[in-house]
């Protein structure tokens, strides 16, 4: 009767244990993936972090290679900002003091002074300020009657190709005003053509001396076309405009 009893026992437990075991093995199944995350997880950490030590190691490579090189061009360019804001404030200075010193020049008390500050601009270094003050000094030259003077001044400002062309010009307009009594029609010609191709502000004065020189040689027809032309030009101011009428009104008769 034990033996039979003993028997059941073992078999009815036998089934129990079998379902222990089954019920058991899910759970080893379900823990598997967990594990594998987790590995996972660490292991792209330790990436990131071999990763980010090789870019530390990199940059302190390339910084004890080219360290030097990065600051001294920092410092360049810092250095070429600073002197170009430096160089344009000067420059600006330097452009203000020498525009006082020409209103100055222009505005002494009396001829002499006046002369005295011409002659020091156009003997500095004053730029284009430098050729108008002698423009200046030859106005003044022939109102003390120094004509011969002014016209050797003059003279050596048309024939100076390092001036600006505009002074050259403004200089040859001049000579001529200065020998239309007493020079050949050519040699009037001769200075007052490059003004007129030039075509800026002192072509249309330049066309009336012209005008004036070939009246005096005689050419009626050709002064006439001349103020002709003079009458279509947009930049004469009204009073130009009169003399050029009253010289055509006066080259009809003739």
């Amino acid at each position: 009767m034990a033996k039979e009893l003993k028997k059941k026992t073992t078999k009815s437990a036998a089934p129990k244990q079998k379902k222990a075991q089954k019920a058991v093995e899910p759970k080893i199944v379900k823990q598997t993936p967990k594990k594998e995350v987790y590995d996972e997880q660490m292991a792209d950490a330790f990436i990131m972090e071999v990763d980010e030590e090789v870019k530390n190691d990199n940059l302190k490579v390339f910084w004890k290679k080219y360290g030097l090189f990065v600051v001294l061009f920092v410092i360049l360019v810092l250095s070429v900002t600073v002197s170009f804001e430096t160089i344009k404030n000067w420059r600006e200075n330097q452009f203000k003091a020498k525009t006082d010193d020409y209103i100055a020049a222009n505005y002494a008390s009396n001829p002499e002074q006046m002369m005295t500050a011409l002659e020091k601009i156009a003997s500095g270094n004053y730029g284009v300020y430098s050729e108008l003050a002698r423009i200046q000094i030859t106005d003044l030259l022939i109102e003390q009657g120094k004509n011969e003077e002014a016209i050797n001044m003059l003279s050596m400002m048309v024939d100076n190709d390092e001036l600006n062309q505009r002074v050259r010009n403004l200089a040859a307009v001049k000579l001529a005003a200065q020998k239309i009594d007493s020079a050949p029609r050519a040699e009037i010609e001769a200075l007052l053509n490059p003004v007129i191709a030039a075509d800026d502000s002192w072509t249309p004065i330049a066309k009336e001396y012209l005008a004036l020189a070939l009246i005096q040689d005689g050419d009626i027809q050709g002064a006439r076309l001349l103020y002709q032309e003079l009458m279509q030009d947009g930049r004469i101011s009204e009073d130009f405009r009169n003399r050029v009428q009253d010289m055509l009104t006066a080259l009809s008769d003739m």
